[in-house]
This record gives C-alpha cells, structure tokens and sequence, in this order.
C-alpha cells in the first residue's frame, strides 16, 4: 500500500510545490493506476551521488526537512490529508506495527508505547513528513545540493518523526546530547524565518527537543520489536532516558500514558 500512497504524491501538486520551495525532489512523467491493480510511476532522475553523511551535507539536509515542514505546517497538513496523502507518517507508526508490538517483551518501554504514540499524534507541531529520511534516499549534487526521494511513507506527523529517524538512521557524528542539540538548533533554525514568513507561530526548542525525544523512543519501540539499525546508541539511550524518568509508575498502559503528558505536556 505504500506504492499507492506515493502514487498519491505525484497525482497531486506536492513535488511541484517542494521543488517551488527549495527542496528538490523528482517530478512525475505518469502515474498510471491500471484496472487490475498494477501501479506505473515514471518520475525524473535526479543529478548527483549518494548522500556521504558530510556536516555539509547534513546541514543542507536539515534544511531540505525544514523547507517540507513548513510547507505543510499546521493546517496545511491537514489540507494535503484531504488531498488524499496518509493520515500518518513513517513505516514504523505504530498503527501499522502490531507485529512488531506483539513481539516485545512485556517490560516497560511495550507498556509505554501507545503513550508515547498518542503524546505524538496530540504534538501542537503537525505537518506532512517525508517518512523515511534514511541516507539512501537522499541525492548530493555539488550545484544542484540536496535532494528527497521515496515518499511511500509521505503523511502526517510532527516534525520530530523525520528527524529522529535522520538523526538516528542518517546523520553522522552524533555521539553526545550536545550534539544532538547543536544539530536540533540548526533546523530550528533553518524552520523559524519560514514559518514566520507564514505567520505561523514558531515552536520552542525546548518543545522541539522534547518531540524529538518521544520520537526517538518511538522508533526505539518498533526496533526492539523489528531490528535494530543506525546510531543504536543515541536511540536507545533515549528510551533509556524515558524509562528512568518512569520508574514507580505501576506498570499499565494508562498509568504510563498519563505520565508521559504529565513530563511532556503537549
């Protein structure tokens, strides 16, 4: 279904307005939806090689998110739902992992999950992600710059979801929170004047970072219970985080859920 979902992308005038904005991406030549079920999509080749995880191109990576985000920021992503892209972003959304939930052990972090779930689906940040903002579908070119590709799981989520997947999948030389918050700032940073050239209201970093930190988690959860892949340290120290800052909560789902929004309201 992903397949159809990124047939969805190129039926309507998303790639067109990316590109508008900035943030480069493959136009669609055809997208043919035969009576049998089969799925066509001819798009343009991009310019370039394989993203190198250079703090050069980490940057204009984060730039190319910000752009996305704030294109799709707020009501627009809602918008652009009616248009028929996903309700929710990214492969690992829990809607769509219960294989993967069943398959956790009943400890803490299994209990926590739908809290953490349901944190990210009431974030007053909400825009449309990429979902899947891995290296390999990521283009450098030396005059084009950075460019997206593979949006099957394009759809709706708070921004965190994409970079805590870029951050833990793509980005290199994450080994310390300063790190992390350095790279954080530089998309705050690259986000605020567009948002603000929207009159949207610009979220905290300090919310931004605490998104970041549930997303992280997030992803933590579907990797125990799928594979673990990336910065396995950075992830995984975060959900160690949150299960610390949730020792004594009887452990039950509404228990944990309930303090999730009590230590990260949204």
């Amino acid at each position: 279904m992903s397949y159809y979902n990124e047939a969805t992308f190129y039926e309507q005038d998303f790639a067109e307005r990316l590109c508008a904005s900035g943030a480069m991406c493959p136009q669609p030549l055809l997208v043919d939806r035969a009576p049998s079920g089969e799925l066509t999509i001819c798009m343009t080749m991009l310019p370039g090689r394989s993203f190198s995880r250079s703090p050069e191109q980490t940057r204009q990576a984060l730039q190319w998110l910000a752009r996305l985000h704030a294109l799709f920021w707020g009501k627009r992503a809602d918008e652009a739902v009616r248009q028929g892209a996903a309700e929710r972003a990214c492969f690992w959304d829990l809607t769509r992992r219960h294989i993967e939930l069943k398959r956790m052990p009943q400890d803490a972090l299994r209990y926590a999950a739908h809290g953490i779930d349901a944190r990210l689906q009431a974030d007053k940040m909400q825009t449309m992600c990429h979902g899947d903002p891995k290296g390999a579908n990521i283009m450098h070119d030396e005059e084009a710059g950075i460019a997206f590709y593979d949006f099957q799981w394009f759809g709706k989520a708070p921004p965190a979801k994409d970079l805590a997947y870029f951050f833990g999948v793509a980005a290199g030389g994450l080994s310390s929170e300063d790190k992390e918050r350095e790279l954080l700032r530089a998309y705050h940073a690259e986000l605020t004047p567009l948002l603000e050239a929207q009159s949207e209201a610009v979220p905290e970093f300090e919310d931004l970072w605490n998104s970041y930190h549930l997303a992280l988690c997030d992803l933590g959860r579907w990797m125990v219970g799928g594979f673990s892949f990336g910065n396995t340290r950075l992830i995984f120290g975060h959900v160690k985080a949150l299960m610390t800052s949730l020792e004594g909560v009887e452990q039950c789902e509404e228990k944990y859920k309930e303090k999730i929004f009590e230590l990260f309201p949204p």
